[in-house]
């Protein structure tokens, strides 16, 4: 599996270290450390990419977000969040 250096990830998604290390804090990425250096799987930016959305453009709650993410794999739906956030999840 690739990896890239989350500072180098962070700048291509248009966000910080420090956003994508809340990410893996909440357990929706996932980091390695290697050399005194931070790396994020690729297949981890697509996954960022969405949540972000859902963060910053539809101003969703850290709750909400976690119950999007309990339901939807990839590849996510945008058109599908408002319904998840209306039925909830068990």
């Amino acid at each position: 599996m690739p990896y890239q250096l989350i500072a180098i990830m962070a700048s291509q998604i248009e966000s910080t270290e420090e956003e994508l290390l809340d990410l893996q804090r909440r357990g929706w990425i996932s980091t390695v450390q290697k050399n005194g250096m931070v790396f994020v799987p690729r297949r981890h930016e697509y996954k960022a990419r969405f949540i972000l959305h859902l963060r910053h453009k539809l101003r969703l709650t850290n709750e909400e977000i976690s119950r999007v993410l309990e339901v939807q794999q990839p590849p996510y739906e945008l058109k599908d969040v408002p319904g998840i956030l209306r039925r909830g999840v068990p």
